[in-house]
């Protein structure tokens, strides 16, 4: 076999193009096109398929990309000292999970450094939460997944600590006369939205159970995205994540105050496959999460 096979079949991969993989590699159209046709020869199948956004790569591409991916980033790590991901020249797309709090502030954020900057590459962000990030990571398309740090988690993951935060109080003072900041009594008798991804029993409910109450709660919704229309209307109050919780008052014009309980604490972590770990993409797209955090001052 002819390893620069597998070269211009990774550049296949990032750029989505024949084209820009010819001008990447230095390479005429026909040559990557023909190196091409030896790829579908050699592993039996279509590889890459034309579609609206370009050349989509097959699940047999994007197995083959997870084997000789990491490799390929090695070699060229101890070749070119200097190699770099170019987001001006790819149109590689990029796959991010996280739950709707966090992509309600990376999605504006992200949209619009690829706006300023006049990149080629573009963005998808998919759901998830903390409870599905394995199965998340399973699928070979995702390339970052940004939740709750695991507790346990096996070597085929890695992952990089981003944030830490805690939660924070939103309630329409037009609709509710509560106290700046609100009482234990308060919260204790005001009505409750919860937020869970999966309808049940949260935090809030265990630490008030401990103190011998019930949370009155008026609904339970599962997104993040659904919090503002209910508080703009309704007089209750959701507990949520600081940084959602910022977002939401800002949009809303709800009142944020803090907590009055003792309140547990939580980090926000970018998780991706092992595998994955050396190549110059991903890197890049891991940076620029760590870029979004310090903006946001998270």
């Amino acid at each position: 076999m002819d390893l620069n096979l597998l070269v211009v079949f990774q550049a296949l991969m990032q750029e989505g193009s024949v084209t820009r993989a010819g001008y990447k590699l230095s390479l005429s159209q026909s040559a990557v096109s023909a190196a091409l046709g030896r790829l579908r020869k050699l592993f039996d199948d279509p590889l890459f398929e034309r579609s609206r956004a370009g050349m989509t790569p097959t699940p047999k591409a994007l197995s083959l990309s997870l084997s000789i991916g990491p490799s390929l980033s090695t070699i060229a790590a101890v070749i070119l000292d200097d190699v770099e991901f170019e987001p001006w020249q790819s149109a590689r797309t990029f796959h991010l999970a996280m739950s709707d709090d966090i992509e309600m502030l990376f999605g504006p954020w992200v949209a619009r450094q690829k706006l300023d900057h006049n990149w080629s590459v573009n963005f998808a962000i998919h759901q998830t939460n903390s409870h599905l990030w394995r199965e998340t990571l399973d699928d070979p398309l995702i390339d970052v997944v940004l939740t709750t740090t695991p507790a346990h988690m096996a070597a085929d993951f890695r992952a990089e600590p981003m944030f830490s935060g805690d939660y924070r109080c939103v309630h329409n003072p037009r609709l509710l006369n509560l106290s700046n900041p609100l009482t234990t009594r308060e919260y204790i008798e005001t009505r409750h939205l919860r937020v869970s991804y999966d309808l049940q029993r949260g935090w809030v409910d265990e630490v008030l159970a401990a103190m011998g109450h019930q949370r009155n709660t008026l609904c339970t919704i599962s997104h993040f995205s659904g919090i503002g229309p209910i508080l703009l209307d309704l007089p209750v109050i959701a507990t949520i994540p600081e940084h959602v919780a910022v977002r939401v008052g800002e949009m809303f014009d709800l009142r944020v105050s803090p907590v009055p309980l003792q309140m547990p604490r939580f980090t926000i972590s970018a998780l991706w496959r092992t595998e994955v770990d050396g190549l110059i993409e991903n890197q890049w797209i891991r940076q620029l999460c760590n870029t979004f955090v310090q903006v946001q001052g998270l």
